[in-house]
């Protein structure tokens, strides 16, 4: 038996759930689901990878019921990965309900986004400054929203959006659903919980770590010059138990992402890079073409970090460790979704010994650096064979 269907989602959408070979919730969709199809208020927070997206997506599904030419539903993300992301759960789990949605994002043309509008939506999935662009032209009307969602509300605050979002929300209904989900939070997300929502009921997984259980996290001491080739030696070092099917290595930069992918495919390993030089829809294609298995290593800045939701991924490498440690839990959640296994690599660099401390603090745990952390590596020749993925477990 579906357990879902104990949730109250009605035949089409457990169809849909079933299609996806999804039997059984997490946590948090368990939790959110039930008050949400009762139209409370949710200000919800998971660990990363733990299906938040579809905590909200499916009761929003059943809510909707029907398509009606007027958007009823608003959810705002942070980047243009995450608002596709959104649209594709909406797309998958809703495809026997003929919901029609559609993301508003910069960075292209407004042509084909306008002409969807037009046509009629129910839900519209958008970054804060496109959907102005587009209320301020009025292609878009939010006179009929009836439920509002901040997904990654920390994110949401901390890249400087919430002006933004509050003339958003100046333009809907006071008499709306609202909910609100972030991975962690804190007294801001409070504040902004107590601005938004109405008695909000406050959902949140029983595990009190923040970061993903179920990633084996390694860190190894190597100086700058070193990375290189300790990079290519971990993706030559293929083990049954651990096979590389998918990579995602972070760089701190957009050249160095460019330098690395470089690096790579002079070793004969099949790699491709995304970061905010790459064009929006050059960047979608590679995308499409990483999660088709194209190519085994994807190269990225923190972009990335956020909304991509590719099941296969079985390595996060942080090339460079981010400065944040929230930012660090983000990139390596990235790997072991929805309850798999998976492994992060983490660089240390020089002096970067403090980074380590600032993550043990947000994990609320310390690191075994005996068996984690590892002399600096040497250089070491190009491999004589090219990397070859693992084939990809069924």
């Amino acid at each position: 038996m579906n357990i879902f269907a104990e949730l109250g989602l009605s035949k089409p959408t457990l169809l849909a759930l079933e299609e996806c070979e999804f039997t059984e919730p997490t946590e948090i969709q368990s939790k959110c689901i039930p008050l949400i199809l009762a139209g409370q208020d949710i200000m919800g927070s998971a660990q990363t990878g733990s299906g938040k997206t579809a905590a909200y997506v499916l009761p929003t599904i059943e809510l909707l019921k029907a398509h009606n030419p007027r958007p009823r539903c608003l959810v705002l993300v942070p980047t243009r990965e995450l608002a596709l992301q959104v649209e594709l759960q909406v797309n998958r789990f809703g495809k026997h309900s003929k919901l029609r949605t559609v993301t508003l994002y910069g960075g292209t043309g407004y042509e084909k986004q306008n002409r969807l509008l037009r046509r009629g939506v129910d839900v519209i999935v958008a970054t804060p400054g496109r959907l102005l662009d587009c209320v301020e032209r009025r292609t878009a009307d939010l006179s009929g929203i009836e439920i509002l969602i901040l997904d990654e509300a920390d994110r949401l605050l901390d890249m400087g959006f919430m002006p933004q979002v509050r003339r958003v929300v100046s333009q809907i209904p006071k008499k709306r659903q609202t909910l609100m989900l972030s991975a962690t939070i804190d007294r801001r997300i409070e504040q902004l919980a107590g601005d938004l929502l109405v008695n909000p009921t406050r959902v949140q997984s029983t595990n009190k770590q923040v970061e993903p259980v179920s990633i084996d996290q390694k860190f190894f001491h190597v100086n700058e010059f070193g990375k290189d080739a300790l990079l290519l030696k971990l993706l030559q070092e293929v083990t049954v138990d651990a096979p590389m099917e998918s990579v995602l290595v972070f760089t701190k930069t957009r050249r160095k992402a460019a330098w690395v992918k470089d690096r790579l495919r002079d070793a004969s390993i099949s790699a491709e890079e995304i970061h905010g030089d790459i064009s929006q829809s050059q960047r979608e294609r590679t995308l499409a073409r990483y999660r088709a298995g194209a190519f085994p290593v994807l190269v990225a800045t923190d972009v990335a970090a956020r909304g991509l939701d590719i099941p296969t991924i079985s390595h996060v490498i942080n090339y460079d460790l981010p400065e944040s440690p929230e930012d660090y839990v983000h990139r390596i959640g990235r790997t072991g979704r929805a309850g798999k296994s998976g492994i992060a690599f983490s660089f240390v660099g020089e002096n970067q010994r403090y980074l380590v401390r600032d993550i043990e603090k947000v994990i609320g745990r310390q690191l075994d650096e005996n068996s984690q952390l590892h002399k600096t590596a040497r250089p070491m020749a190009r491999p004589r064979r090219p990397f070859k993925p693992a084939a990809r477990r069924r």
